[in-house]
């Protein structure tokens, strides 16, 4: 209805991508916005320990509640973006999730 392909948000001391969705319910098609929570500035207080399921949810393309990191999104052309997740500043550190994400609105069916 929006037409929109990426949705970003924050303030959760955790990374998560869902696959495309619709409502609350995946999208069939594919063609449904994807989100983005890009908020493990850390989660040292460990507020996602009580409402994060053990195991990640049907809906949940990655997720990370345990590190601090980072996402970086860049922009190829009018059809292309690349998403990665980088935690940092443990001995786990580098790239932990890495998509391409097509415009919806410009891919031909």
């Amino acid at each position: 209805q929006y037409q929109v392909n990426i949705i970003v948000s924050g303030h959760d001391h955790a990374f998560m991508r869902t696959y495309p969705m619709i409502g609350n319910e995946l999208d069939p098609t594919g063609k449904g916005p994807i989100y983005l929570t890009l908020g493990a500035g850390g989660n040292r207080e460990q507020h996602t320990a009580g409402f994060i399921h053990k195991h990640q949810e049907p809906w949940v393309a990655k997720r990370d509640n345990d590190e601090y990191g980072f996402g970086k999104l860049f922009v190829a052309n009018a059809t292309h973006a690349r998403f990665r997740w980088v935690r940092d500043g443990t001995p786990r550190a580098g790239v932990q999730d890495d998509v391409w994400l097509e415009n919806q609105l410009f891919v031909d069916e």
